[in-house]
């Protein structure tokens, strides 16, 4: 699976496009993206007890969306494989 960058195509509005390896091409939207976060953070409340999880899951978001730091920087403070 490839993340490209943003594009723009539809209108000229811009989309982030992940291309998988068999070719097929998926374009994120909201929904989709809500139902992603929904059930990640259903399963990580399994793991921790009294829904942390899920509040885990949400400060791991809004840190990756607001934390002031470049994709590598925010890999690198999570200990996360960078993958690119």
């Amino acid at each position: 699976m490839k993340v490209k960058n943003i594009e723009k195509f539809w209108g000229e509005k811009e989309w982030v496009k992940i291309e998988f390896d068999t070719g097929q091409v998926w374009v994120p939207a909201f929904d989709d993206l809500g139902k992603i976060l929904f059930l990640i953070g259903q399963c990580e409340d399994s793991k921790y007890p009294r829904g942390e999880g899920a509040i885990l899951t949400k400060d791991f978001i809004i840190e990756a969306i607001l934390g002031g730091m470049t994709y590598k920087e925010f890999c690198e403070s999570k200990q996360i494989p960078l993958k690119l």
